[in-house]
């Protein structure tokens, strides 16, 4: 595999260029903002576990942020594989905190989501996603979570998570087929959506804050 070959792959991009994508580029400061706000409400005392979700947070963007710049193989496997880590983490740790699960079984429950996701990108090659296949399984999966969450506050902000990573699925998914109509495409939403997602997720495993 070549590793440097470009990547044309977005209605924005319309030449190899460094700077041939300043919409979707630009927009993944949206994760890199709500990784900050997190950051700054969290202290020594805070697990290490959520600390190391919201830095997670901030490099989906910066990985992100690369792969629109670069636009070459090896720049899309950085973007994935931070995604993938944070993912895997915060299923594992929401499962846990959220749901009352051992350590082992939701290690074993994510393990699934991950052999799953893989079976349905691999066996389900539907042009409408437009790639998105990848996607699905995490998206079901933060649907399950959302109910088999105990009612409380953090039910609702899984809940509100999973319903914006349904939009963001459509805004992905209608990238190139809207090009003609819109130049500039709608992958820059899946950026914006998507940070909403991660940050609302992230609200769910945050304690409430006592006091002003």
């Amino acid at each position: 595999m070549n590793w440097l070959a470009p990547l044309d792959v977005y209605c924005e991009r319309t030449d190899a260029g460094l700077w041939a994508e300043p919409v979707n580029a630009l927009t993944n400061l949206a994760f890199i903002a709500g990784a900050a706000w997190l950051l700054r409400r969290m202290d020594r005392r805070t697990p290490a576990d959520l600390r190391t979700l919201a830095w997670l947070m901030g490099l989906v963007g910066a990985g992100s942020g690369v792969f629109h710049t670069v636009a070459q193989a090896w720049a899309a496997v950085l973007d994935v594989a931070f995604i993938a880590l944070f993912v895997v983490l915060f299923l594992q740790r929401a499962l846990v905190r959220l749901a009352g699960w051992r350590a082992s079984a939701a290690s074993g429950a994510v393990l699934g989501v991950l052999i799953v996701s893989a079976m349905i990108a691999i066996t389900l090659k539907a042009p409408a996603l437009n790639g998105s296949e990848l996607y699905l399984g995490p998206w079901l999966a933060l649907i399950g979570l959302s109910r088999i969450c105990p009612p409380s506050p953090a039910r609702r902000w899984l809940t509100a998570a999973a319903v914006l990573f349904g939009v963001s699925m459509l805004l992905r998914s209608t990238d190139l087929a809207v090009c003609e109509a819109f130049p500039l495409g709608t992958h820059f939403g899946w950026h914006v959506n998507n940070a909403l997602v991660l940050w609302c997720g992230m609200r769910a495993l945050m304690p409430a804050r006592r006091g002003p």
